[in-house]
């Protein structure tokens, strides 16, 4: 008789927490019609999907630490939902009203019952053997296995290669070319960068394409063989095939990779960079021998340091990264803090004094400015939206350090560059904590506006919603076009397109944002996923004990933390980089779907 209550007693709770859920999901997709599901079928076959769900939780053996994690991890994403539906919709983040509390708990049980489902699934049926397995693991961590999946890659994006040929000249490719030929390079764009495109674009100019054919040639086998190498990293060390099968795809078909590929921006080489960077220091934590090759010391030394020299704020990201695994770590720890502390010396001299030697402008306002983009929009917006609490005086201040706050309106408030370009960095120099008093003073009067401001321009890095148009405030999540014409060429040729059919329809298709509307499809365009993926991970690690897989978790979170606090957009040209270790970031979590099969 207990045991009848008890089994009807579930199915209540059961059946009571489906229901709210169903209620949540209505109150937090991203439009303001309510009777998008209220009145559809499709909110019987939702409330039926979350009930099964939640009876396979309720049924599952109770596990502290998977329940416990299961919950943070699942209220960081109700959290992370609502705070971005509310964001996108209203431009307010509304964190402080009592409905968002409301939503975020009809949706929690939701995200509670896919986390911890997650936690505790296990796969026993196999699409190969494990021999079979094995012998394509070694295949793949060969050098010849490395080679067919580099040229693999290439074929695939060739018909992207001769649609955009020579190259989409675009972001700051421009005007770096234009400080090399003028002789008057800054230290705003990675110096190494604005060299590589002043020999290849600025010099090879006859005929008017070669230059920007060789840029972009260099750039392809860079970003394609750091893809290639962590595709067949994944296969060494995944449990099935899934993962690096699902990785290569990813990374041979879809088209932002083979476009940035031949675009001319920072971020492309950063991000193989980053991702054989990324290689290394794993391979530091999992390989006791590693320093005993005097070949990989160099090799970790030298993509140590272009990392940092392609990259300003890749110089924090090392430093951290290094500082953490040397506390985690019991071998390797001397070797890695002595080469980390003499490549972190070498770029300090190459970022100084031998820079200075080659009459670099050292652009400190620049850097200022950017990594101030956060509290110069939060004023802004506070001021813009309260013009009466701000008169005389204050506003008086306000200006001095942002002459242009009132830039800060409509779709620019998701970029801080018509707030951050006037911004006074020589004021805060001088006078940093004047600077700090009105931001707290500010801060004190409007909180939610600070929030606001932060939600805004940081929203598309922690919301797995639709991407807003990027292009309402001219910037495209990434670029198809050209935005000057390379030197030499005529205007003629502008438009010139060696696949012109194919070019269009993938012009369409990125410029419209269809891949926003194919669901499942559009989750690979995000860049919120790898924020998605990291969360999971990290709360899988933690609660499986698996220490030896943080290595591959830290220098990924750091970067995004940066790029949180630090960044002045959210772009796919900034995210490239933890979107290239997407799978391997998923590792920890496929791994213990397989956890019977020995790697």
């Amino acid at each position: 008789m207990i045991d009848l209550k008890n089994k009807y007693k579930n199915i209540f709770m059961v059946a009571l927490l489906a229901l709210l859920s169903t209620i949540g999901v209505v109150a937090t997709i991203k439009t303001t019609d309510k009777t998008i599901l209220g009145n559809s079928i499709y909110s019987l076959v939702i409330f039926s999907g979350i009930y099964i769900l939640l009876k396979y939780c309720f049924s599952l053996v109770r596990n502290r630490r998977k329940d416990l994690g299961a919950l943070i991890v699942s209220l960081i994403f109700a959290i992370s939902m609502v705070w971005g539906r509310n964001t996108m919709l209203f431009d307010d983040a509304l964190v402080f009203s009592f409905l968002t509390c409301i939503r975020i708990l009809l949706i929690w049980p939701l995200w509670f019952g896919l986390i911890r489902a997650l936690f505790a699934l296990k796969i026993r049926d196999h699409l190969v053997g494990e021999e079979t397995l094995a012998k394509i693991k070694d295949f793949a961590a060969s050098k010849h296995g490395l080679l067919i999946i580099w040229v693999v890659i290439l074929l695939c994006w060739l018909p992207y290669l001769l649609a955009y040929f020579p190259s989409v000249y675009g972001y700051d490719g421009p005007r770096q070319v234009t400080e090399f030929v003028t002789h008057n390079i800054n230290s705003h764009h990675p110096v190494l960068h604005t060299y590589l495109l002043g020999i290849t674009i600025g010099k090879l100019k006859n005929p008017w394409w070669l230059g920007a054919a060789v840029y972009s040639a260099l750039q392809t086998l860079i970003l394609s063989f750091a893809l290639a190498s962590i595709s067949t990293f994944i296969a060494k060390y995944s449990r099935t095939l899934l993962l690096p099968l699902g990785s290569l795809l990813a990374f041979a078909l879809l088209p932002f990779y083979p476009i940035m590929a031949v675009t001319t921006t920072k971020n492309v080489i950063f991000t193989a960079l980053f991702i054989l960077l990324e290689i290394q220091l794993i391979k530091i934590a999992w390989e006791k021998d590693y320093f005993n090759n005097w070949r990989d010391i160099l090799l970790f030394g030298v993509i140590s340091f272009l990392s940092m020299a392609f990259l300003k704020q890749a110089m924090y990201v090392y430093v951290l990264t290094v500082f953490i695994l040397c506390c985690l770590l019991k071998h390797n720890r001397k070797h890695l803090l002595l080469t980390a502390v003499i490549t972190v010396g070498i770029f300090m001299l190459y970022s100084g004094p031998f820079l200075s030697s080659l009459n670099v402008t050292n652009n400190r306002d620049d850097a200022i400015k950017e990594s101030l983009s956060i509290p110069e929009c939060q004023i802004a917006r506070a001021v813009v939206r309260h013009p009466r609490d701000y008169q005389g005086r204050q506003l008086r201040e306000v200006k001095k350090f942002i002459p242009d706050y009132s830039n800060y309106r409509g779709p620019l408030e998701a970029i801080s560059d018509p707030v951050k370009s006037t911004f006074n960095a020589k004021a805060v120099r001088q006078e940093p904590g004047r600077f700090i008093k009105l931001y707290f003073t500010v801060g004190r009067k409007h909180p939610s506006e600070y929030v606001n401001a932060f939600c805004r321009l940081t929203v598309q890095l922690w919301y797995l919603g639709m991407n807003k148009d990027t292009l309402a405030f001219g910037e495209p999540y990434y670029e198809v076009h050209s935005l000057s014409l390379l030197p030499n060429q005529s205007r003629q040729t502008s438009d010139k397109s060696l696949l012109p059919s194919f070019k269009n329809i993938v012009d369409a298709f990125s410029n419209q944002q269809y891949y926003e509307k194919i669901p499942l499809v559009s989750l690979l365009f995000s860049a919120a996923l790898p924020f998605i993926i990291m969360t999971v991970s990290l709360g899988k690690v933690i609660i499986s004990k698996q220490k030896h897989y943080l290595v591959i978790l830290i220098m990924p979170v750091i970067f995004w933390l940066i790029l949180l606090v630090f960044s002045p957009v959210i772009l796919l040209r900034y995210v490239l980089p933890l979107v290239g270790v997407e799978g391997l970031l998923m590792l920890p979590v496929v791994n213990g779907f397989y956890n019977s099969r020995k790697l």
